[in-house]
């Protein structure tokens, strides 16, 4: 499995002004309090990143767009912590 970090895709479509701000502001917490380095599986960094990924691609299907290769690739690389249903 490839362990390299996930990007931050640039892609904001179904996504509020609110909640980039806020996910910014997240993100910047756990890079300076959260814990230490871990798997990409592992980590909370890397999970909010592909939870802003799936947000994404949601969007785009309601939308009936497609994502770009990037929102793709970074919401591929994880699964859910439970199940959807």
């Amino acid at each position: 499995m490839d362990e390299s970090p996930l990007p931050i895709i640039s892609d904001t479509t179904g996504l509020s002004v609110g909640y980039r701000i806020f996910w910014r502001l997240k993100y910047l917490g756990l890079s300076i309090f959260g814990p230490a380095e871990r798997r990409v599986l592992a980590s909370p960094r890397e999970r909010i990143k592909w939870d802003r990924a799936m947000k994404v691609m949601r969007a785009h299907e309601a939308a009936g767009t497609s994502p770009d290769e990037q929102t793709l690739y970074t919401a591929s690389r994880m699964e859910p912590r439970r199940p959807q249903g």
